[in-house]
């Protein structure tokens, strides 16, 4: 029997005195804001730009990471999550940013960070018909893509490094790295949350005492104010914007991915009861972190993701309340307006960042690994996974040689997340489309449809040879799933439903195993918590309405509710009696 989990002790709608408010606001931006301008940086650096075009990418950073954390917290209509979900830049971006920059100028990176924000706004719009393509093994394997990106980079500093300082420079990067695998791997839950600050903040006092921190940004910058100069932001739609267009859009699907598994894993640390994932919400992530690049992308900033460590931050304080994000929100803001701060941030030095970075793309091999594993059973779809990465890994570093195919094609095949992505998404389709046919039934929300569901059932069983207990089976989950959908009331007469309410009822199968997926619509409560509930309190009397759901749990081997914006998803899996 499932219990009531004790933290948060603080749930979303719920608010911690002022002063603990503040607080842990304060120390959740003390956690963010050490590595927070690590990718802003990095690409003004490596990209060859001026001062000028650096302070701006840092200001810019902090007021959209501010703004945007404020909307995400906020909910806004359909924009925003209702929870404790701050902003921050997303380092895995950083090599595209930077051949952004690098080739097409600073108005080529805001083009393309709009179009990445688009594609968030499209998939955070149509995320209940993209679930069959944004799949776990895609997103795995680009996030396993990326980690070889990012490697790319993290070499490259310390290349840089090497070459400006050949021991202190890779001393200092070891220090940091040392500093921060050592509290990740080993520490505390609260050691491994300030894991990356102590770390980042080891390296810089190793920086200073082997004299290779330059302060000259922070003694030039004032208390407080603006940036002097805005960069010409030239809009270049030439080969360096459609070469990394693909790269961009698979980077708004990453983001979009990234924010779908923070958004899931923020929902059940910030309950204390056992509840089904409220999609609606999800869906406000991801359209809140659409809202957050389209600024990015009209302020000339890099894009961004929601914290990776939003959830465990939950997890260990138990505080999930949106207030904390308010404040955080506002601290950013307020950073950015204070040039010396900002600028002590931002002065860290490259090989710092580089032990920093030689972690984040570790983390990130083994994130995309983990959810490959542990979310898909298919071991075709495991064989994609890594099929493409090796193909991603081989047109990355050029162990492929090409033909000359153009300018356009050639910088294509260069980028690994371009080629493995790609590869990913066409293999994981071609194990769709190769797979026994689903069968689709479509008639209106109405239990006066259930003749005709029961025969399309039936004719389902048959197709798939299975025998006459089977299909009793399937008969009765379809009968009792419909009537939890369109139920009678006490009366017996069918409560009055929207006569524009459809039913679409797809069966597919995987072995012995039957999935019957029911897409609706106007369902307030979950049925799969309803589920959960009864099993839980099984000595209590169910009511008239609680039937139906008490024979789909004993037939049912799994019940799961998805609510979207406008659309209900339940998903049922039958076994065969034989099994269960």
């Amino acid at each position: 029997m499932a219990t009531a989990n004790q933290n948060p002790r603080y749930e979303a709608h719920e608010n911690p005195p002022l002063l603990t408010t503040i607080g842990y606001g304060f120390q959740f931006s003390l956690i963010a804001s050490a590595a927070l301008l690590v990718t802003p940086v990095i690409v003004a650096r490596v990209s060859g730009m001026d001062e000028s075009y650096l302070i701006w990418m840092v200001f810019a950073s902090l007021v959209v990471v501010g703004i945007s954390t404020l909307i995400q917290v906020k909910r806004i209509g359909p924009v925003g999550s209702g929870a404790l979900l701050p902003m921050y830049t997303a380092a895995f971006a950083i090599p595209f940013c930077i051949t952004a920059v690098s080739d097409g100028g600073p108005g080529t990176l805001m083009a393309l960070v709009v179009v990445s924000a688009i594609t968030q706004l499209a998939i955070s719009k149509w995320l209940f018909i993209l679930r069959k393509i944004i799949t776990p093994t895609v997103g795995g394997t680009v996030m396993m893509i990326l980690s070889i990106t990012l490697a790319s980079v993290v070499f490259h500093l310390l290349e840089e490094t090497s070459k400006a300082e050949p021991i202190k420079g890779p001393a200092v990067a070891l220090i940091t790295l040392v500093v921060v695998a050592g509290l990740t791997l080993r520490g505390s839950a609260i050691l491994r949350l300030w894991g990356p600050v102590v770390g980042i903040v080891v390296g810089c006092l190793a920086s200073v005492a082997l004299g290779v921190y330059d302060f000259g940004l922070v003694t030039r910058a004032p208390w407080v104010g603006l940036p002097r100069e805005i960069p010409a932001f030239d809009l270049n739609m030439g080969i360096p914007f459609w070469t990394l267009l693909p790269s961009f859009l698979f980077l708004g699907v990453i983001i979009s991915i990234q924010s779908n598994g923070e958004a899931i894993a923020q929902q059940r640390a910030a309950q204390r009861e056992n509840q089904a994932v409220d999609f609606r919400r999800v869906q406000g992530a991801l359209a809140g972190g659409g809202v957050t690049n389209l600024l990015a992308g009209l302020f000339g900033a890099v894009p961004n993701s929601i914290h990776p460590g939003s959830s465990a931050f939950a997890q260990t304080t138990g505080v999930a309340s949106r207030r904390v994000g308010y404040v955080i929100g506002v601290i950013f803001i307020v950073v950015a307006f204070l040039p010396k701060l900002s600028g002590l941030l931002s002065t860290i030095p490259g090989a710092v960042m580089t032990g920093y970075l030689i972690l984040v793309s570790g983390i990130l091999l083994v994130d995309g690994a983990r959810l490959i594993i542990q979310t898909e059973s298919n071991r075709q779809k495991i064989v994609v996974a890594g099929v493409c990465f090796w193909l991603a890994a081989a047109f990355q570093f050029g162990l492929f040689t090409s033909p000359d195919l153009g300018a356009l094609v050639n910088a294509l095949l260069k980028s690994g997340i371009t080629t493995g992505g790609l590869a990913a998404i066409i293999m994981v389709l071609y194990l769709e489309f190769t797979n026994p046919r689903s069968r689709r039934f479509e008639s209106r929300l109405h239990v006066d449809s259930l003749p005709d569901l029961n025969e399309f059932v039936a004719k389902f069983a048959d197709s798939r040879g299975w025998d006459d207990s089977m299909k009793a089976r399937l008969s009765a989950v379809a009968e009792e799933t419909l009537l939890t959908l369109a139920p009678l009331n006490l009366d017996g007469d069918e409560e009055e439903t929207d006569g524009d309410r459809r039913l679409i009822v797809l069966a597919s199968s995987e072995g012995t195993m039957a999935d019957l997926e029911f897409i609706g619509s106007g369902n307030e409560s979950n049925i799969e918590d309803k589920v959960r509930q009864l099993q839980q309190h099984d000595t209590v009397e169910p009511t008239e309405h609680d039937i139906s759901l008490l024979l789909l749990r004993n037939f049912a081997s799994s019940v799961r509710h998805q609510q979207y914006h406008d659309t209900d998803i339940i998903t049922v899996r039958v076994a065969p009696p034989s099994a269960s």
